[in-house]
């Protein structure tokens, strides 16, 4: 029986090569907007965003880790300004490329702030409402993803958001007839399969709970085939 398992060494993704940039990952990104409109990348943010709102609050700050084109940080702005909450975003990236992308597309937001940072060089004494990480997880290879998920529950006071994608086989199998039928990138043609590949079953929350030094998280999985997933900063073990 073929067995469907974690993709964590062997081949990766072109976008985590750091010397692709310029025009052929400005194009890679706008195609990415287009297809988590096309695939739900937003609603499990969204409602995750609502469940970590305490009521009656009408204002949000919050971390998100891995900017890309700031889209999803957008959808958050937007969410709020619909519901009478402030939202305000420091979306961090590792890339020049990336920050002036989303920087260029983001005028009309001055909730959001842009940086070039890495995560893990972040003081601890940083705070934010929400730490979220939408689709990024499972581009820490190994052990950095406990490590990461546990830098993530230092910084936020409220909790973690993790927005992430489902590792099954009608998942790979959708998202590679698509990209070749709808998308121009290489990039995304070559790399959203094995994003899928990198992705996560239910199992996979808890260990990387434990590894974390975290309680199990509230995990809930939604449509199509992506996991929305709440770690709670007050219930760290130890």
């Amino acid at each position: 029986m073929w067995s469907f398992t974690k993709h964590r060494s062997g081949e990766s993704e072109l976008m985590d090569d750091p010397s692709i940039q310029g025009p052929v990952l400005e194009s890679t990104l706008i195609e990415l907007e287009s297809i988590n409109r096309l695939l739900g990348a937003y609603p499990p943010t969204l409602d995750g965003l609502a469940r970590l709102l305490p009521p009656g609050q009408k204002n949000l700050s919050v971390l998100d880790v891995g900017a890309g084109g700031g889209d999803v940080a957008r959808a958050m702005i937007d969410w709020g300004r619909a519901r009478g909450v402030e939202v305000q975003v420091t979306c961090i990236d590792l890339t020049d490329t990336t920050i002036n992308f989303a920087r260029a597309r983001s005028t009309g937001y001055p909730e959001l702030k842009l940086v070039q940072q890495d995560l893990f060089l972040l003081p601890d004494q940083a705070s934010y409402d929400v730490v979220h990480a939408g689709q990024v997880l499972h581009h820490f290879p190994g052990e950095l993803a406990a490590k990461a998920l546990n830098k993530m529950a230092t910084l936020s006071r409220l909790g973690v958001l993790i927005h992430d994608l489902h590792r099954h086989a009608l998942a790979w199998g959708g998202i590679k007839v698509l990209t070749r039928l709808l998308a121009k990138s290489p990039l995304i043609r070559n790399d959203a399969p094995l994003s899928v590949l990198r992705g996560f079953v239910r199992e996979d929350w808890d260990q990387l709970a434990q590894e974390a030094g975290l309680s199990p998280p509230a995990v809930r999985w939604q449509l199509p085939f992506r996991w929305q997933v709440i770690f709670s900063p007050r219930s760290r073990s130890g």
